[in-house]
Order: structure tokens, then C-alpha cells, then sequence
């Protein structure tokens, strides 16, 4: 049996990564690697995290990083580098995570799997986008929804021309401004303050970054889980890391199609050749939040409806579609069993 090394962060190391019970699984997010494992089984493939043969002493037949590694793959790999197989999926964009895109950086891989199109030559680049696990059916119910507009998301910076974080910080602080209590912020660090440049080692001491943080009164916590909040609200804000990257779109618009939240979505300009314009709002749209939320508050009825059933339909016929986590591993396992 060959084996594949996965090369993972610390918290997904140990195979935690295909722990279904995993607190990192939040959602199901981490099925593709599970899926990625059974596919590879199947065809007499072995499958761990990097830890395992590192610790073990063994050498495996191949690696497959997700991300190129901030120290660079010789580093990394060390001696397993003139003896491995080497594959990288590739699925932060360069405005979040340059060192994917740097000249030379795609040079030790056999096979690179990404998103983006101006790479794919079916020769060395291959598609494979962002994958999430479709539900059989989206929740089409428009009942039992309190809330008006949420917005899941971790606060991060970036000084990249075209990072959408500011923008969802600003769509926060215009809700508080002029909507309170219409919109409700979840996720990680808006309780703390993000040091950057210089002060950036003042991250590691967590009652100064409590003490300094903003004050976002619309913030509610973290989540363990982002289904169930998403369902007790009829908007959610989804807008990506970047903008107008072409086939950059990560789990956020499936997430509130799953749980039959309107997405306003923002990110990809390409966006409705792979999820039908009935089914989201779309940002661009808009001049500005005023008119965005106008347009929210005075949204008809059986149009609203409309969108929710353009998302259950939509939903119900992709589940093997192109962002399904099984056509993630089936083209991943495909091509590193093909050598």
C-alpha cells in the first residue's frame, strides 16, 4: 500500500483533521479530507498527517500540502524532499496568503489544485475549488427566524488593495449606526485587539488585547456551529476575504443557502456562473449600505420567498457539483494515483 503524507497545521495534526468529532469540524467542514482518505483507500493508498511518518521514521510515497508553507516545501520537508512526491492544493487567494502565487513557489509540485482558471492546463494545474458538504435538501422555512441580518466572521486585517475585511467591519458599524439591532456579529477576535506591524508580538498577550479592543455592540460571541445561528435570521452578510477574484468562492454563500439565509454576497465577480443570481443579493448592486438595507427592509414577501426557493433548488441539485467535497477528492485522489 502507498502512502500520502497530508501536511497540516498543529491543530489539525495527530489525523485530528479526519476526526468527524473534531471541534475543528465545525459544520462538517474537514469531510473533503475524509472523502479524500476513503478515495484514496480504495485505490490502495494509505493516508495520515505529516506527524505520522515523521514520528514513525518512515518516508512516505507522497506529500499534499493545503497552502504553500510560510518556511517554503524544501525546508519543510527536509530530507523527505528528493524522495517524495510533491502535490499542493492551493486555496487562499494572493491577497489573503502570497506566498501561494510568489514566482517559482508552484516550481517542486508534480500537480497544483486551485480554483483559479488562468492557472489550469490539465497538465500540471488542475481544478479544484473550495469544497463544502451539500446537505440533501437547504432549510427552505422562512419561520422562527427572529433576526433581520447576521454576519459570521472572523476579525482579520489586511493592507491588500483588495480585501473586503474593512468592508465588513464598515457594514457592521453602519448597522450600529443607523439599524441597531438589525444586524448580530459572530465569530472570533472582535473581542480583542489585533496589534499589527511592530506591536504585532503585544497578539500573544490576551488581557492587553481584551483591554484595547474596540467596542462592537452588535457582537454576540463566537460560534461552535454556524447552521443553527444562520437559521434564526433572514439575511447574512457573506462577503469574502478579496474581491473581484475571478472563481474565488469559499464555504460563506453556501452556508447561508444550507441554512436558508438570503446571502448578500460580495466577493467573486464571477459569482453567478456557479450559483443563479435568484438565489443572493448582490452587493455590487448597491451604492452603499443605506441603499443595500433599504432594499432588505422592503423586500417583498413572495419575492423573499423566491430566493429561498431558488436556494433549495439550486442546493438540491449540487451536491455532487464542482463545490461538493466529493469532487474536491475525487480530482485530488485522481491525479496522485494516476502517477
Amino acid at each position: 500500500m502507498k502512502e500520502l503524507a497530508l501536511w497540516v497545521s498543529a491543530p489539525y495534526a495527530g489525523d485530528r483533521i479526519f476526526d468527524p468529532s473534531s471541534p475543528l469540524n465545525r459544520d462538517d467542514c474537514l469531510s473533503s479530507a475524509r472523502m479524500l482518505r476513503a478515495l484514496l483507500r480504495e485505490r490502495g493508498w494509505d493516508c495520515h498527517t505529516q506527524d505520522h511518518y515523521l514520528a514513525a521514521g518512515d518516508v512516505p510515497d507522497a506529500v499534499l500540502f493545503n497552502d504553500i508553507p510560510g518556511e517554503g516545501v524544501r525546508r519543510a520537508l527536509g530530507p523527505w524532499y528528493p524522495r517524495v512526491r510533491k502535490f499542493a492544493v492551493l486555496l487562499e487567494c494572493e491577497a489573503i496568503k502570497p506566498e501561494n502565487w510568489r514566482p517559482g513557489a508552484h516550481e517542486p509540485f508534480e500537480a497544483v489544485f486551485t480554483w483559479d482558471e488562468r492557472y489550469v492546463d490539465d497538465r500540471k494545474y488542475f481544478k479544484a475549488n473550495f469544497s463544502v458538504p451539500f446537505p440533501s435538501q437547504a432549510d427552505s422555512d422562512p419561520a422562527g427566524r427572529p433576526g433581520f441580518c447576521v454576519m459570521i466572521t472572523a476579525n482579520k486585517s489586511s493592507r491588500h488593495p483588495l480585501e473586503l475585511y474593512s468592508e465588513r467591519k464598515s457594514t457592521v458599524r453602519w448597522f450600529e449606526r443607523n439599524r441597531p439591532g438589525k444586524l448580530d456579529l459572530y465569530g472570533m477576535g472582535w473581542e480583542r485587539r489585533l496589534f499589527e506591524g511592530t506591536l504585532r508580538p503585544l497578539n500573544r498577550l490576551s488581557p492587553l488585547t481584551r483591554l484595547f479592543a474596540e467596542k462592537f455592540p452588535s457582537y454576540r460571541g463566537p460560534v461552535d456551529r454556524k447552521l443553527p445561528v444562520l437559521r434564526k435570521y433572514k439575511f447574512a452578510i457573506c462577503y469574502e476575504n478579496a474581491r473581484e477574484i475571478s472563481g474565488y468562492i469559499t464555504e460563506k454563500i453556501f452556508d447561508a443557502l444550507f441554512a436558508g439565509c438570503v446571502p448578500v454576497y460580495w466577493g467573486a465577480p464571477d459569482i453567478a456562473r456557479f450559483v443563479p443570481e435568484s438565489c443572493f443579493i448582490d452587493r455590487r448592486r448597491f451604492r452603499d449600505n443605506e441603499e443595500l438595507c433599504l432594499y432588505m427592509e422592503h423586500l417583498q414577501e413572495d419575492s423573499y420567498l423566491g430566493m429561498l426557493s431558488a436556494a433549495a433548488e439550486y442546493v438540491r441539485g449540487a451536491g455532487t457539483g464542482p463545490f461538493s467535497d466529493r469532487a474536491f477528492a475525487a480530482a485530488v485522489a485522481g491525479r496522485i494515483c494516476a502517477g
